[in-house]
């Protein structure tokens, strides 16, 4: 069988992404820097085969423009001998830079040169190679020598008599030409180099620059532990970083989130359930005891019926609050307000008779809720305030519509113990319990209920309390924010969001 190293993709991230930044630089940098030196070379090589071309055909349009002017400075007149001719023209010439002129009249060989090491010279002792370009069918060519290239052109000449007939030779060695230009590659590529060096540097610190956000989130990731889920990536700035550390915060807000629900499941499991249970239990123990009279296991039975309606009442608040992220939680339906909070009213009425039950107002008109949801929320407000009343106290239920009728306000109010500021202030603080002993049933579950209710609807739950009229728990819903949305509604408001941010730009 077959094995796959399961360090094989350790091995291919050995290298760090600092490094692979800066080595993809240069190797970029480099491979640009090495086409510019290639074409370069080329066309400064081109360029001295281009000149050496052009001072041949100089030297032959010179050479006629003599031959049809030039005069015999002993005579005045125009030569007669090809020989003196040749001499008088290669006198006035003063040949470039690697270029030869060579006159073959006959047995004699005059030339004139100014290429290093003489080559021109030693061309026109060599009888035998300057036969073979005089021979030659072809004009001109490009040859070997031992001074390197060798780019020549011939021209006929006879003289007037016709008795006499000449050749001039051009050549031009471009070997000190071509090393001109190899010395200043190798400049260039010198510079090539240091600038390459120079653009490592700047890539290390570039890199180093924009690889800090995501140490930055290293560090982070590496401090976060499940005793402590608060740190928080800083976020400057608008780039692809900055909404990459504003990604993971969210993620992070959501995994404390869904963390400390888990944990306040199980803490208000345990607070909700531990009371009922050993309760649950004693009553057990009495009606499993023969020694109990009837009146007392009656009384027992009641007892645990009333425990475990009490257990099944926390496991569906727990099963509410497990679903409240999930995105059909609510299911909005178009409702009469009105009737819901007579609903409400009548169910608390229905319920809890011992209680004076006023139906202090009921908004008019309609919204899109969830009816049912609604009433979820406003049953612990209900229970809430019963669980803190005396039997025959009076408790209202209300409702209005507020904010020029775009918000309906739901609430409760009893004028049981009266919350301080503070108490006030965190009554609805996430997975927050007020519960003081383990056989009383605290407010943490109830209210956890009414706030997730209320953030589904996208409003919210607030408490009122100390002033006359007593405490008071209600709940703000947008009577539209959950409407179905008709057609074109939806690209209208990301043209106006989008607008919205071109602004704050």
């Amino acid at each position: 069988m077959t094995k796959t190293p399961q360090n094989s993709t350790m091995e291919m991230t050995r290298v760090s992404a600092r490094w692979r930044i800066v080595g993809w630089i240069v190797l970029t940098t480099l491979l640009a820097l090495l086409a510019v030196t290639v074409t370069m070379r080329s066309f400064l090589m081109g360029q001295v085969s281009e000149s050496a071309n052009a001072a041949i055909s100089q030297e032959f349009d010179e050479f006629r423009v003599f031959a049809q002017e030039g005069v015999d400075p002993t005579t005045a007149e125009p030569f007669t001998s090809l020989e003196p001719f040749m001499q008088r023209y290669l006198s006035r010439q003063t040949p470039a830079t690697g270029e030869a002129i060579i006159a073959v009249v006959g047995d004699q060989v005059m030339y004139t040169d100014n290429a290093r090491d003489d080559p021109g010279e030693l061309l026109a002792r060599d009888r035998a190679r300057l036969n073979e370009l005089v021979q030659s069918s072809e004009n001109s060519g490009v040859s070997d020598s031992e001074h390197g290239e060798m780019r020549w052109g011939k021209m006929s000449a006879g003289a007037p008599n016709g008795d006499e007939q000449g050749t001039l030779i051009v050549v031009h060695f471009t070997q000190e030409a071509r090393e001109a230009v190899n010395r200043q590659v190798v400049v260039l590529v010198g510079i090539a180099m240091a600038g390459l060096l120079l653009t490592a540097g700047i890539g290390w610190l570039a890199a180093g620059r924009i690889l800090q956000p995501i140490r930055t989130m290293r560090e982070v990731a590496d401090s976060v532990t499940a005793q402590d889920l608060s740190t928080r990536i800083p976020v400057h700035g608008r780039d692809d970083l900055s909404q990459l550390a504003h990604t993971l915060n969210n993620m992070l807000d959501r995994v404390e989130r869904a963390y400390g629900s888990q944990q306040h499941f199980v803490l208000e499991a345990q607070q909700h359930l531990r009371g009922p249970l050993s309760r649950t239990a004693q009553a057990i123990e009495v009606l499993a005891s023969t020694d109990e009279n009837p009146a007392e296991r009656r009384r027992a039975a009641k007892q645990a019926n009333r425990q475990i309606r009490s257990m099944r009442r926390t496991l569906v608040d727990l099963d509410l609050l497990a679903q409240s992220d999930k995105p059909n939680f609510v299911k909005p339906q178009h409702v009469s307000l009105k009737q819901l909070t007579v609903e409400v009213y009548a169910d608390a009425a229905e319920n809890n008779p011992n209680r004076q039950w006023n139906l202090e107002s009921t908004a008019n008109g309609e919204a899109w809720v969830d009816p049912a949801r609604i009433a979820d929320a406003m049953h612990q407000v209900v229970r809430n305030a019963v669980d803190h009343t005396d039997p025959q106290d009076p408790i209202r239920v209300g409702s209005t519509l507020t904010d020029q009728g775009k918000t309906l306000s739901m609430w409760v109010t009893n004028h049981g113990i009266p919350l301080n500021q503070e108490q006030a202030e965190g009554l609805f603080e996430e997975y927050r319990t007020n519960s003081e002993s383990e056989d009383e049933s605290g407010m943490g579950l109830g209210l956890a209920v009414v706030r997730a209710v209320a953030d589904a609807h996208n409003g919210s739950a607030w408490v009122e309390s100390g002033g006359p009229s007593g405490t008071r728990f209600g709940i703000d819903i947008p009577v539209d924010a959950l409407a179905p949305r008709k057609a074109g509604e939806d690209e209208q408001l990301a043209e106006e969001v989008h607008e919205s941010m071109r602004e704050e730009r």
